[in-house]
């Protein structure tokens, strides 16, 4: 049976997640912490700009009736060493591994 949608803010807990609200702003923090309407509560939180830009934030409250959706996502230092290590922006090293050649399509 299919996870609801505040199970999978349980699982979420404690681990960094992305969070879109109304108006397209988004914020990328650690959830603390929810309740049944969605209200939530974020640390180390940043929002994120359309020229990739963050602006620390610190703690934010998000009313649950302004969001749009929650994502989890890797942490800021895990995504850097993701980078440093051909992670998953590298798609040419992916092609490469799965047998293609540069140029050629997989569809």
């Amino acid at each position: 049976m299919a996870d609801k949608p505040l199970d999978v803010l349980n699982k979420s807990l404690k681990s960094p997640v992305i969070v879109r609200i109304r108006g397209g702003r988004e914020f990328r923090g650690i959830l603390e912490g929810y309740d049944i309407h969605m209200n939530l509560l974020l640390s180390d939180a940043e929002e994120i700009t359309d020229d990739f830009r963050r602006d620390a934030r610190g703690e934010i409250l998000i009313r649950g009736d302004n969001v749009v959706y929650v994502s989890p996502t890797l942490s800021p230092e895990r995504e850097h060493s993701e980078e440093l290590r051909g992670g998953s922006g590298d798609k040419a090293k992916r092609k490469r591994e799965a047998g293609g050649k540069k140029g050629e399509s997989s569809w």
